[in-house]
């Protein structure tokens, strides 16, 4: 059996609280697919046709691959925390800060100013 020895060990408790927050702040993000989620499910004639729905699939995938993002994501911050030995709040917001301008930097990096 092979065991993922190499990877960083990280508190269950700190994962479930950050896979938390995280999805909880994704699913505002969200909130107008799942509003019109339900208000097709509510004009559905039954349940077993709007389950069967693509609406349906298509908020259960929003909402599983949001979660599945989240505790991934909490998994590598946790990790990169452990990892580097980072053992005060001034260090965790240096590193937080180092993480939140290497996601964000595509993104400004190729905004474009069009001219008339």
């Amino acid at each position: 059996m092979t065991t993922l020895h190499y990877l960083p060990p990280v508190k269950p408790s700190a994962i479930a609280l950050g896979t938390f927050f995280t999805h909880t702040a994704s699913l505002g993000i969200l909130a107008p697919v799942f509003g019109d989620t339900y208000h097709r499910a509510q004009a559905a004639n039954s349940k077993e046709e709007f389950l069967k729905s693509k609406e349906a699939a298509g908020a259960a995938a929003a909402w599983g691959s949001s979660l599945t993002g989240s505790a991934l994501q909490t998994y590598g911050v946790a990790a990169l925390i452990n990892a580097t030995g980072t053992l005060s709040y001034k260090g965790a917001a240096y590193l937080g800060g180092l993480i939140f301008m290497a996601s964000a930097a595509p993104g400004v990096c190729s905004f474009r100013v069009i001219s008339t």
